[in-house]
């Protein structure tokens, strides 16, 4: 292909050499083309030959931008074939689908300001379509070929979906049992640890806004207070303090080794209260301020002393409310069996 193109354009400028005369004795232009009809896509040379009478500053011959969509240059190239004689070969490419033109086509001459235009003579090409006779009219479609559909992969989904939906039904009633039976077992509800600390602390709390106006007032108050110590000693150290005199108390704190400074705190507290109750001892809020006090200063006391104690309680505890839970659901089970 590419040595027809070059033997082609060789042809045309030997022609053009023949043709020419040896000194242009004015302005003209010959177009030239080797076809006169085209199929799309087909590529042809094209050329523009000068004759010109003097020397320019410039001459501009037609680029792409001169040539519409219907052509496309696909090469271009430019010889001076004598001092007055210049030529430009183009290899074109052809897309129309209808008869058409190869436009005029401008080549400018500059001398100095001014500016000379000539234009080529339009070349008529015509479309030659690729159908010939009774093809270029269009045949029916032929019928759709069906093929044979593969059944089983149909048949495999089928089963996946069945063998599916059985084990989520089997998973679903076993759910629903479970849940039936967490319906029906019974709760067991343990019993929370006190702790003889917190409850102090809040028994003491409530007296910090008490009203004092009354004799009956104050014994009421000094009774809670003492009340509340016992009641604590009666819980972590399992003495019957609630049912014991203070010196009954006393006695029993001393022999089982507790803390002297709770000792102490104590009977402070207790004798000061056994006064009001039994001694008709008339208090001033600032003594039973100070009792409250007395009280504060044994919890903190109590904090220090008997945080393992405390700790083994609630271990103790819940060891007891553990096995109280595991008593409880084998009752259950065993009831169960029974009914059955």
């Amino acid at each position: 292909m590419a040595i027809k193109r070059f033997v082609n354009g060789f042809s045309i400028v030997c022609l053009l050499l023949i043709l020419a005369p040896l000194n242009g004795q004015s302005q003209n232009l010959k177009e030239f083309s080797t076809v006169d009809s085209l199929q799309v896509g087909d590529t042809f040379d094209f050329s523009i030959t000068l004759d010109r009478k003097q020397n320019y500053d410039d001459i501009t011959f037609p680029d792409s931008s001169h040539f519409d969509g219907t052509f496309e240059i696909r090469s271009r190239k430019q010889f001076k074939l004598s001092e007055y004689k210049d030529s430009v070969y183009y290899e074109l490419q052809f897309f129309g689908t209808a008869d058409t033109l190869i436009p005029k086509l401008p080549v400018r001459l500059v001398k100095q300001e001014d500016t000379t235009t000539l234009y080529t003579k339009p070349i008529p090409i015509g479309f030659s379509s690729i159908l010939t006779g009774t093809d270029e009219s269009l045949r029916p479609l032929k019928p759709i070929f069906e093929f044979a559909q593969a059944w089983w992969p149909y048949l495999l989904g089928f089963l996946i979906l069945a063998i599916a939906a059985y084990y989520g039904y089997q998973y679903y009633l076993q759910w629903q049992e479970q849940q039936q039976q967490e319906k029906e077992l019974p709760t067991f509800t343990p019993t929370p640890f006190q702790n003889p600390l917190k409850e102090f602390r809040k028994s003491i709390q409530q007296l910090e806004n008490a009203d004092l106006s009354t004799q009956e007032d104050y014994k009421d108050f000094y009774s809670d207070l003492g009340d509340a110590i016992r009641q604590y000693y009666e819980s972590l150290y399992n003495l019957p303090a609630l049912e014991s005199t203070s010196g009954e108390l006393l006695t029993m704190l001393r022999n089982g080794s507790v803390d002297q400074d709770l000792i102490d705190d104590t009977r402070a507290v207790l004798q000061e209260a056994d006064m009001v109750k039994f001694a008709k001892f008339n208090p001033t809020p600032e003594q039973a301020e100070r009792a409250l006090q007395k009280a504060y200063n044994f919890l903190d006391r109590a904090k220090q002393i008997d945080g393992p104690r405390i700790d083994h309680l609630r271990r103790k505890h819940q060891a007891k409310m553990e096995a109280q839970r595991e008593e409880f659901y084998k009752e259950y089970e065993n009831s169960k069996k029974v009914t059955a």
